[in-house]
């Protein structure tokens, strides 16, 4: 499968998020999501709904604060979210931060634009 990741449709929106797996691809229970958070930049608060969260640091450094305390995410590192949790994103760095984002599916992931895919003889076809 290839993914094409620009991201400066979804920037010219003012989101920073961009779902990359394609609608009708092989994953029924997840979604990953490529957050972009710019140099300077924040996120504010904001909760994921029954979504539960897995993030990875890809470039750059992110703090990743919820009612719990904050996380650094830097490249290699990683972060758990339960669902109904809020975070803020916060990038105090020279260069933008990017991260993986892994949701489980709920209403939330739904509402995410999606990047565009080709897809392979896998998407659509569930595993039996």
């Amino acid at each position: 499968m290839t993914i094409d990741t620009a991201s400066d449709a979804v920037r010219d929106q003012g989101r920073h998020a961009l779902r990359l797996d394609p609608e009708g691809g092989p994953f029924r229970h997840l979604a990953a999501v490529r957050i972009q958070v710019p140099a300077g930049g924040r996120i504010p608060a904001h909760a994921h709904g029954d979504s539960e969260l897995l993030l990875t640091g890809v470039s750059g450094v992110v703090q990743a604060a919820c009612g719990c305390g904050a996380k650094t995410v830097e490249p290699g590192a990683f972060a758990m979210l339960p669902a109904g949790k809020e975070i803020t994103l916060t990038n105090e760095g020279a260069e933008d931060a990017t991260l993986l984002a892994v949701f489980s599916q709920s209403a939330f992931t739904e509402g995410l634009p999606r990047a565009g895919a080709a897809g392979c003889g896998c998407q659509g076809h569930a595993a039996h």
